[in-house]
Protein backbone atom coordinates (compact mmCIF):
# COMPACT_ATOMS: atom_id res chain seq x y z
CA UNK A 1 0.00 0.00 0.00
CA UNK A 2 1.70 3.20 -0.89
CA UNK A 3 0.40 6.51 1.37
CA UNK A 4 -1.01 9.56 -1.36
CA UNK A 5 1.71 12.38 -1.36
CA UNK A 6 0.44 15.29 1.24
CA UNK A 7 -1.88 12.95 2.84
CA UNK A 8 1.05 10.75 4.70
CA UNK A 9 1.22 10.65 8.50
CA UNK A 10 4.67 9.70 8.01
CA UNK A 11 8.03 10.79 6.27
CA UNK A 12 9.51 7.88 3.70
CA UNK A 13 10.53 5.23 6.01
CA UNK A 14 14.19 5.37 7.09
CA UNK A 15 15.37 3.52 10.61
CA UNK A 16 14.42 5.40 13.55
CA UNK A 17 14.89 5.04 16.82
CA UNK A 18 12.00 4.71 19.22
CA UNK A 19 12.43 7.39 21.80
CA UNK A 20 11.70 7.32 25.48
CA UNK A 21 10.65 10.39 27.65
CA UNK A 22 9.81 10.92 31.07
CA UNK A 23 7.01 12.32 33.16
CA UNK A 24 8.35 12.70 36.22
CA UNK A 25 6.08 15.30 38.01
CA UNK A 26 6.22 14.13 41.80
CA UNK A 27 9.77 13.12 41.76
CA UNK A 28 10.85 16.95 40.36
CA UNK A 29 8.68 17.97 43.33
CA UNK A 30 10.28 15.52 45.66
CA UNK A 31 13.78 16.61 44.35
CA UNK A 32 13.44 20.62 45.70
CA UNK A 33 12.39 19.91 48.67
CA UNK A 34 15.83 18.91 48.90
CA UNK A 35 17.47 21.86 47.76
CA UNK A 36 19.24 24.76 49.87
CA UNK A 37 17.05 26.76 51.16
CA UNK A 38 13.77 24.88 50.65
CA UNK A 39 14.04 23.06 54.69
CA UNK A 40 15.98 25.00 56.44
CA UNK A 41 18.13 22.53 57.65
CA UNK A 42 21.84 22.56 56.71
CA UNK A 43 22.22 23.29 52.69
CA UNK A 44 25.52 21.42 52.91
CA UNK A 45 24.07 17.93 53.81
CA UNK A 46 20.74 18.15 51.84
CA UNK A 47 22.29 19.43 48.98
CA UNK A 48 24.16 15.63 48.76
CA UNK A 49 21.29 13.88 49.64
CA UNK A 50 20.15 11.52 46.68
CA UNK A 51 16.67 12.61 44.72
CA UNK A 52 13.74 10.29 44.24
CA UNK A 53 13.95 10.54 40.76
CA UNK A 54 12.44 7.40 40.11
CA UNK A 55 10.32 5.71 42.47
CA UNK A 56 9.43 1.76 42.71
CA UNK A 57 5.62 2.77 41.83
CA UNK A 58 6.26 4.67 38.81
CA UNK A 59 3.82 4.26 36.41
CA UNK A 60 4.88 3.20 32.76
CA UNK A 61 3.12 4.80 30.23
CA UNK A 62 3.73 3.08 26.68
CA UNK A 63 2.50 4.64 23.26
CA UNK A 64 2.61 2.58 20.18
CA UNK A 65 1.35 3.51 16.66
CA UNK A 66 2.42 5.84 13.55
CA UNK A 67 3.89 9.24 13.41
CA UNK A 68 0.52 10.93 15.19
CA UNK A 69 1.58 10.62 18.33
CA UNK A 70 5.36 10.41 17.40
CA UNK A 71 5.60 14.04 17.62
CA UNK A 72 8.36 14.87 15.42
CA UNK A 73 10.58 18.15 15.64
CA UNK A 74 10.26 17.85 11.58
CA UNK A 75 6.39 17.94 11.40
CA UNK A 76 6.05 20.14 14.32
CA UNK A 77 8.91 22.28 15.50
CA UNK A 78 8.77 22.82 19.43
CA UNK A 79 5.54 21.01 19.81
CA UNK A 80 4.68 19.13 23.13
CA UNK A 81 3.66 15.91 21.90
CA UNK A 82 0.50 14.75 23.36
CA UNK A 83 2.09 11.21 24.52
CA UNK A 84 4.10 13.17 27.30
CA UNK A 85 1.16 15.89 27.88
CA UNK A 86 -1.33 13.24 28.76
CA UNK A 87 1.75 11.32 31.02
CA UNK A 88 1.47 14.40 32.89
CA UNK A 89 -2.31 14.44 33.44
CA UNK A 90 -2.11 10.76 34.32
CA UNK A 91 0.73 11.72 36.78
CA UNK A 92 -1.94 14.30 38.54
CA UNK A 93 -4.88 12.30 38.77
CA UNK A 94 -3.29 9.30 40.58
CA UNK A 95 -0.53 11.02 42.16
CA UNK A 96 2.44 9.07 40.83
CA UNK A 97 5.52 9.62 38.73
CA UNK A 98 4.62 8.47 35.04
CA UNK A 99 7.56 7.04 32.74
CA UNK A 100 7.00 7.19 29.45
CA UNK A 101 8.46 5.39 26.61
CA UNK A 102 6.73 6.39 22.92
CA UNK A 103 7.27 3.32 20.83
CA UNK A 104 5.39 4.88 18.02
CA UNK A 105 7.20 5.23 14.61
CA UNK A 106 7.94 7.77 12.06
CA UNK A 107 8.24 5.21 8.72
CA UNK A 108 5.04 5.10 7.14
CA UNK A 109 3.45 2.57 9.57
CA UNK A 110 0.61 0.99 8.72
CA UNK A 111 -1.41 -1.51 11.15
CA UNK A 112 -0.75 -4.42 9.31
CA UNK A 113 3.10 -3.02 10.02
CA UNK A 114 2.61 -2.69 13.15
CA UNK A 115 0.93 -5.93 14.03
CA UNK A 116 4.35 -7.83 11.81
CA UNK A 117 6.20 -5.93 14.69
CA UNK A 118 3.79 -6.72 17.60
CA UNK A 119 5.78 -9.64 19.21
CA UNK A 120 8.80 -7.24 19.21
CA UNK A 121 6.20 -4.80 21.80
CA UNK A 122 5.22 -7.12 24.03
CA UNK A 123 7.17 -7.02 26.56
CA UNK A 124 7.06 -2.99 27.19
CA UNK A 125 3.05 -3.50 26.66
CA UNK A 126 3.05 -6.27 29.15
CA UNK A 127 4.57 -4.17 31.92
CA UNK A 128 2.77 -0.55 31.06
CA UNK A 129 0.15 0.33 33.29
CA UNK A 130 -1.16 3.02 30.29
CA UNK A 131 -1.07 1.98 26.84
CA UNK A 132 -1.98 4.48 24.31
CA UNK A 133 -2.83 2.93 20.65
CA UNK A 134 -2.24 5.85 17.67
CA UNK A 135 -2.29 3.61 14.65
CA UNK A 136 -5.49 5.40 12.60
CA UNK A 137 -3.58 7.30 10.11
CA UNK A 138 -2.14 5.42 6.66
CA UNK A 139 -4.64 2.14 6.38
CA UNK A 140 -7.60 4.00 5.23
CA UNK A 141 -9.25 3.12 2.05
CA UNK A 142 -8.25 6.99 0.55
CA UNK A 143 -4.42 5.80 1.28
CA UNK A 144 -4.62 2.56 -1.19
CA UNK A 145 -2.97 2.31 -4.60
CA UNK A 146 -6.49 2.42 -6.23
CA UNK A 147 -8.97 3.00 -3.74
CA UNK A 148 -12.50 1.38 -4.52
CA UNK A 149 -10.73 -0.34 -6.72
CA UNK A 150 -10.01 2.32 -8.75
CA UNK A 151 -6.51 3.72 -9.84
CA UNK A 152 -5.41 7.09 -9.07
CA UNK A 153 -6.44 10.03 -11.16
CA UNK A 154 -4.53 13.31 -11.87
CA UNK A 155 -2.31 14.69 -9.19
CA UNK A 156 -2.38 10.84 -7.84
CA UNK A 157 -5.67 11.32 -6.11
CA UNK A 158 -8.84 9.51 -5.99
CA UNK A 159 -11.35 8.89 -8.20
CA UNK A 160 -13.65 10.66 -6.55
CA UNK A 161 -16.43 9.28 -8.63
CA UNK A 162 -15.37 6.08 -7.49
CA UNK A 163 -15.30 6.64 -3.66
CA UNK A 164 -19.12 4.90 -2.58
CA UNK A 165 -20.83 4.30 0.84
CA UNK A 166 -20.80 1.13 -0.10
CA UNK A 167 -17.22 0.52 -0.42
CA UNK A 168 -16.19 3.02 2.58
CA UNK A 169 -17.85 0.43 4.53
CA UNK A 170 -16.51 -2.40 2.70
CA UNK A 171 -13.03 -1.54 3.23
CA UNK A 172 -13.74 -0.28 6.99
CA UNK A 173 -14.47 -3.67 7.55
CA UNK A 174 -11.92 -5.52 5.91
CA UNK A 175 -9.73 -3.84 8.12
CA UNK A 176 -11.71 -5.04 11.65
CA UNK A 177 -10.14 -8.09 11.93
CA UNK A 178 -6.88 -6.53 12.24
CA UNK A 179 -7.86 -3.91 14.82
CA UNK A 180 -9.53 -6.74 17.04
CA UNK A 181 -6.47 -9.26 16.72
CA UNK A 182 -4.37 -5.81 17.72
CA UNK A 183 -6.64 -4.91 20.73
CA UNK A 184 -7.27 -8.26 22.11
CA UNK A 185 -3.63 -8.85 22.16
CA UNK A 186 -2.78 -5.53 24.47
CA UNK A 187 -5.62 -6.48 26.43
CA UNK A 188 -4.60 -10.47 27.20
CA UNK A 189 -0.91 -8.84 28.02
CA UNK A 190 -2.55 -7.15 30.52
CA UNK A 191 -5.62 -9.32 31.93
CA UNK A 192 -5.93 -9.18 35.65
CA UNK A 193 -3.89 -6.02 35.64
CA UNK A 194 -5.51 -2.13 36.49
CA UNK A 195 -4.66 -0.57 32.79
CA UNK A 196 -5.58 2.50 31.28
CA UNK A 197 -6.06 1.42 27.64
CA UNK A 198 -6.73 4.45 25.30
CA UNK A 199 -6.77 4.39 21.46
CA UNK A 200 -7.35 7.42 18.45
CA UNK A 201 -9.35 7.54 15.63
CA UNK A 202 -8.45 9.57 12.75
CA UNK A 203 -9.04 13.33 12.31
CA UNK A 204 -9.71 14.44 8.70
CA UNK A 205 -6.79 16.12 6.82
CA UNK A 206 -8.27 16.15 3.57
CA UNK A 207 -10.32 19.07 4.49
CA UNK A 208 -8.71 22.44 3.92
CA UNK A 209 -5.64 20.99 2.34
CA UNK A 210 -5.11 23.27 -0.18
CA UNK A 211 -2.94 21.10 -2.26
CA UNK A 212 -5.61 19.05 -3.29
CA UNK A 213 -7.90 21.47 -4.28
CA UNK A 214 -11.12 19.48 -2.92
CA UNK A 215 -14.36 21.13 -3.49
CA UNK A 216 -17.71 20.48 -1.13
CA UNK A 217 -18.32 17.41 -3.21
CA UNK A 218 -14.81 15.48 -2.92
CA UNK A 219 -14.49 16.82 0.73
CA UNK A 220 -17.90 15.29 1.45
CA UNK A 221 -16.76 11.72 0.39
CA UNK A 222 -13.64 12.25 2.09
CA UNK A 223 -15.69 12.40 5.53
CA UNK A 224 -17.76 9.39 4.47
CA UNK A 225 -14.73 6.92 4.24
CA UNK A 226 -13.69 8.21 7.46
CA UNK A 227 -16.71 8.28 8.89
CA UNK A 228 -16.85 4.71 8.50
CA UNK A 229 -13.51 3.84 9.40
CA UNK A 230 -13.76 5.24 12.39
CA UNK A 231 -16.92 3.80 13.42
CA UNK A 232 -15.02 0.38 13.20
CA UNK A 233 -12.30 1.38 14.59
CA UNK A 234 -13.78 2.82 17.98
CA UNK A 235 -16.01 -0.55 17.85
CA UNK A 236 -13.35 -2.81 17.44
CA UNK A 237 -11.26 -1.23 20.08
CA UNK A 238 -14.41 -0.86 22.83
CA UNK A 239 -14.84 -4.40 21.95
CA UNK A 240 -11.69 -5.33 23.49
CA UNK A 241 -11.57 -2.79 26.63
CA UNK A 242 -10.12 0.20 25.43
CA UNK A 243 -12.13 3.28 25.41
CA UNK A 244 -11.53 5.51 21.71
CA UNK A 245 -10.60 8.95 21.56
CA UNK A 246 -13.13 10.85 19.56
CA UNK A 247 -10.24 13.05 18.14
CA UNK A 248 -12.37 13.46 14.74
CA UNK A 249 -14.60 15.24 16.40
CA UNK A 250 -12.30 17.42 18.09
CA UNK A 251 -10.58 18.83 14.74
CA UNK A 252 -13.57 18.47 12.48
CA UNK A 253 -16.64 18.86 14.35
CA UNK A 254 -19.42 16.99 14.93
CA UNK A 255 -20.37 16.32 10.90
CA UNK A 256 -16.46 15.96 10.41
CA UNK A 257 -16.85 18.62 7.78
CA UNK A 258 -14.86 21.43 9.47
CA UNK A 259 -11.28 22.18 8.48
CA UNK A 260 -8.51 21.08 11.30
CA UNK A 261 -7.20 24.88 10.46
CA UNK A 262 -4.73 25.93 13.67
CA UNK A 263 -5.23 22.23 15.24
CA UNK A 264 -2.59 21.10 12.05
CA UNK A 265 1.35 22.05 11.91
CA UNK A 266 2.55 23.35 8.79
CA UNK A 267 2.62 20.44 6.66
CA UNK A 268 -1.03 19.85 7.17
CA UNK A 269 -0.87 16.24 8.28
CA UNK A 270 0.68 16.02 11.68
CA UNK A 271 -1.16 17.73 14.82
CA UNK A 272 0.39 21.18 15.70
CA UNK A 273 1.07 22.33 19.15
CA UNK A 274 -2.53 23.50 19.39
CA UNK A 275 -3.81 20.16 18.46
CA UNK A 276 -1.42 18.13 20.29
CA UNK A 277 -3.26 20.03 23.20
CA UNK A 278 -6.99 18.94 21.82
CA UNK A 279 -5.88 15.42 21.97
CA UNK A 280 -4.62 15.23 25.30
CA UNK A 281 -7.94 17.29 26.17
CA UNK A 282 -9.94 14.52 24.59
CA UNK A 283 -7.44 11.88 26.56
CA UNK A 284 -8.28 13.22 29.89
CA UNK A 285 -11.78 13.30 29.07
CA UNK A 286 -11.91 9.14 28.77
CA UNK A 287 -11.41 9.40 32.66
CA UNK A 288 -8.63 7.32 34.70
CA UNK A 289 -10.21 4.86 35.81
CA UNK A 290 -9.10 2.37 37.31
CA UNK A 291 -5.92 4.05 37.78
CA UNK A 292 -8.05 6.73 39.55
Amino acid sequence: MSLIPGRRAHAPAVPTVPRTRTARLLGIAAAALLLPGCTGGDPSTEASAPAPTSPADALQLVAIGDSIPYNSPDDCPGCTGFVDSYAEEVATATGRTVDVANLSEHTGLTLPGLLDAFDDLSPALEAADVIVVGIAHNSTELASDQPCDTPLGENDLPVWTAITQECADRSAEEYRPQYESLFSQIAALRAGQPTLLRTINRYNDWIGWTDGNLGPEEEQKTAMVIAAWNAMLCDAAERNGFACADISGAFNGPDGLSASGDLLADDYTHPSDLGNAAITEVLTGLGFEPLA
